[in-house]
């Protein structure tokens, strides 16, 4: 082994230092699914829309045992078809989402169609009496914004949650987690990136039909790259800094892909929060390198994490190397978050520590903490593939089933999907007026 390698002995002195200093200011997210849970029953469903998203959705709902599928709704008779074969269990079907509404026994709606409709389906569905998960982005016009709270506190008893899975990643949980209790030091800047190489396209058999499954391409139903991958990242920073952002600047463009899109194949923004913490993202169609994921840093350390690849997620952590003095009076050595233990000299040179989803405790037997040191060195040294515990997308279907029947409050509530929301339909204004655009609270003041 190296000198620069980190081994196992140093592995677990530094993870207990870190495990120890995290004691010292506690920070707990409330537990995603309770232990304990009311007497269990099957949650009557229905989805509206079963394109690309819808099935990915179905994917996962057919796993989930409290929730039973009552009909599927779609205009479009092969994605419909394709959903049915998915979900398996012989649902009603209709090509008319307000003929679903009507069902007495469909107490909740999944909304999984395009952008542009999204409010005006929800308004609907909480008018009908039903439960509604609504895939982000919450709504496609400012104006829709406050339209949509107004209802959704009209219908108090009634479930609303947007569809920001991040928010319900054990990974990601854990990152806000280690943020909270110090381990970034002062976080200022986040870099967030969702980099393709393909046209975004999918294949039409019909051009008469080319709006309908194409609708992304279009500005009459869509807000493009920012709303469909940057929303989920926004979201991300809008968690991490408990705030909205100020202002935001960003450049867009048709550079690459000539082929009659009317949404941007590139996008760069900038967002200003009210502490001058900045967000920069960046999305490409032309080049795919790094893919997709989120750079959160800080004066102590940085984390990377993403919910790429087969493991639904992963989160790595670097340590900030020290601070020197010198002679000529610069800032003096910062005392690190875990009160000055030395981690090893391969994390002054930010070799990462893995993220796990679990925490290693104090008061775990010794055993159980040891198969935590070494799973967590295993993992550093590449030999072991931290996974998430359930995928983060059907872990936030389960949840929403429990908010209908145990009373469970949304994650990803009416202000999570407002504030996402505000930061895509801002920014593409940016982008598209090429001016710097400000949250209306901040407008009377520039």
């Amino acid at each position: 082994m190296s000198s620069d390698a980190i081994n196992r002995r140093e592995f677990a002195k530094a993870s207990a230092a870190i495990a120890a200093a995290f004691g010292l200011a506690r920070f707990e997210l409330p537990p995603l699914i309770p232990e304990v849970q009311a007497a269990g029953r099957e949650v009557s469903w229905g989805m509206i829309g079963t394109g690309t998203r819808g099935m990915e959705l179905l994917r996962q709902l057919a796993k989930i045992r409290t929730g039973r599928c009552v009909g599927l709704c779609d205009i479009y008779p092969t994605n419909l078809k394709k959903a049915v074969e998915t979900i398996g269990n012989n649902p009603t079907t209709f090509d008319d989402y307000h003929r679903m509404l009507e069902r007495k026994d469909i107490e909740a709606v999944l909304i999984v169609t395009p952008l542009d409709t999204h409010a005006r389906i929800t308004l609907d569905a909480l008018n009908a009496g039903k439960h509604v998960f609504c895939e982000k982005t919450m709504v496609f016009k400012e104006s829709e914004v406050q339209t949509l709270r107004d209802s959704v506190a009209a219908h108090p008893k009634q479930v609303f949650q947007v569809g920001l899975q991040r928010r319900y990643s054990d990974i990601y949980r854990m990152a806000l987690q280690m943020m909270r209790r110090g381990a970034l030091g002062k976080i200022t800047h986040i870099r967030a990136n969702w980099h393709r190489n393909s046209d975004w396209r999918r294949p039409v058999a019909d051009p008469k039909l080319e709006r309908l499954i194409n609708w992304r391409m279009y500005k009459e139903h869509s807000g493009g790259l920012m709303a469909e991958l940057g929303s989920h990242q926004l979201d991300v920073a809008n968690w991490i800094f408990n705030a909205e952002p100020r202002s935001v600047i960003g450049f867009g463009g048709i550079d690459y892909w000539k082929d009659g899109r009317e949404t941007y194949d590139n996008a760069q923004c900038i967002f200003e929060y009210p502490t001058s913490q900045k967000v920069v993202w960046t999305s490409l169609l032309n080049n795919a390198h790094y893919d997709f994921g989120e750079q959160i840093m800080g004066d102590g350390g940085t984390i990377e994490i993403s919910l790429s690849g087969s493991t639904g997620g992963a989160g790595a952590f670097f340590v900030e190397p020290k601070v020197k003095a010198t002679a000529k009076g610069n800032v003096p050595p910062k005392e690190q978050w875990w009160a000055g233990a030395t981690v090893s000299a391969s994390a002054g040179k930010q070799t990462p520590f893995p993220i796990f989803p679990d925490e290693i405790k104090p008061e775990q037997p010794f055993m159980e903490r040891e198969a935590g040191f070494a799973k967590r060195w295993l993992a550093q040294k590449g030999w072991y593939e931290v996974r998430e515990p359930k995928n983060p997308v059907g872990s936030q279907l389960e949840h929403f089933f429990l908010c209908v029947t145990d009373g469970l409050k949304p994650i990803s509530n009416i202000d999570v999907g407002a504030g996402d929301a505000e930061c895509v339909i801002y920014a593409n204004q940016a982008m598209e007026e090429d001016r710097r655009v400000y949250w209306p609270k901040y407008r009377t003041s520039v």
